[in-house]
């Protein structure tokens, strides 16, 4: 039986939240349809706390407001998908945090677009990280190596006295899956991880290990690691309602 357990978000309204204040919002906001020919989409957070969008989505602009993967966000109209808004908004503050930038995108959802949402945490397929029959084959990180964690490029990812939970929460982003930490590795280490980057999204168990550009593959022969399949809690965001945004 699926678990959900709802958390409802504070919205902007005529009403503040229950702090007593009113949520941050941009100083000056354009939200106009974009051309029925637009083709190409792009969403940008610039330089003077400026939010540039042109042919973007409501899905898009949510992904940024609330910091969820894709895999994450449910619900909603199929519109929200496809129509796209050209949008300029600039905060008053040039110099504000990337936090105060997102809630200012969460508050022009609420306003513009009335969105409405809340968190849920469902039981879902996931992937659990392991060691290989072979033991791992990790480097113990030096003490003294700069620029510690895990980053994402394509095809690539790299560590520096990285930890297997940062690592499993890394290997998120490629396979579009949550992934746990199940090694028991305590240690720090240093490791480049090169992969074919392939869509696994879709897939309720990973391919057999045919391909060198496989993920799987990689993880297994590079790092003595491999991904099982298996059930867990993930953290949904639901879209309980959005209504198309007029030209202001």
């Amino acid at each position: 039986m699926q678990r959900v357990i709802a958390l409802p978000i504070c919205l902007f309204s005529v009403v503040v939240c229950l702090t007593g204040q009113s949520p941050p919002a941009f100083d000056a906001v354009s939200v106009k349809p974009s051309p029925i020919d637009a083709a190409e989409r792009s969403l940008s957070h610039n330089a003077g706390g400026r939010l540039t969008a042109s042919n973007a989505t409501v899905r898009m602009l949510i992904l940024l407001a609330y910091q969820v993967m894709p895999y994450q966000l449910s619900g909603g109209s199929e519109w929200i998908n496809t129509d796209g808004y050209d949008i300029e908004a600039k905060a008053a503050n040039a110099n504000g945090t990337p936090e105060q930038f997102r809630k200012m995108v969460q508050t022009l959802l609420a306003v513009r677009f009335q969105v409405k949402l809340h968190f849920e945490t469902r039981e879902m397929p996931i992937y659990a990280l392991e060691i290989s029959r072979g033991g791992p084959k990790l480097t113990p990180s030096a003490r003294d190596e700069q620029n510690p964690g895990v980053r994402n490029g394509r095809g690539e990812t790299t560590g520096v006295r990285a930890t297997m939970a940062m690592l499993a929460s890394a290997l998120t982003r490629p396979l579009q899956r949550q992934v746990v930490d199940e090694t028991g590795l305590k240690g720090e280490y240093s490791f480049t991880l090169k992969f074919d980057p392939v869509e696994t999204s879709t897939l309720e168990t990973p391919p057999e290990a045919s391909g060198l550009g496989s993920i799987f593959t990689a993880l297994k022969e590079q790092l003595g690691l491999h991904l099982k399949v298996t059930k867990g809690p993930v953290s949904i965001l639901v879209i309980d309602s959005a209504a198309r945004a007029s030209a202001n």
